[in-house]
């Protein structure tokens, strides 16, 4: 197996862990900046609230997609699995904020949507994250 060395050094562990951590921070980054915005634009214009449902789903699919891009580029290789599992965990780290707000705990279709959104998003990201790379020559 691995050397206690090379998991100390980052080795294996650590730049899978580190890929996983850059792209949530990043996906999370990405989604408060559009949540900013699109406050602004609801303060400031006359957008409706009855876009907020459409505005943080289409904000939650590219940010999973961008979360899923990038840890497949900082894990090089495996993109499907590394996207899947950045989604997973960015769609558990969005219930866990709604559970803190919320103040309840609740269990319907919602989360199974979250869930979906984040696994196909970020598997999808992946792929991208993979393939697209500067400088790749294709034969």
């Amino acid at each position: 197996m691995y050397s206690d060395k090379a998991v100390s050094d980052g080795g294996v562990w650590g730049s899978v862990f580190s890929g996983f951590g850059k792209a949530i921070l990043f996906a999370v980054g990405f989604t408060l900046i559009v949540f900013f915005i699109a406050a602004l634009l609801l303060t400031y214009t006359g957008l409706s609230e009855n876009s907020i449902p459409f505005i943080t789903t289409i904000t939650m699919v590219i940010s999973v997609v961008l979360a899923g891009m990038v840890s497949a580029k900082a894990g090089k290789g495996r993109g499907f699995l590394n996207g899947a599992i950045t989604g997973i965990l960015y769609a558990l780290l969005l219930y866990v904020i709604s559970l803190l707000v919320s103040g309840r705990f609740f269990c319907n279709v919602y989360i199974l949507i979250l869930l979906a959104i984040g696994i196909f998003g970020g598997a999808f990201g992946g792929i991208l994250g993979v393939n697209i790379r500067a400088g790749r020559k294709r034969y």
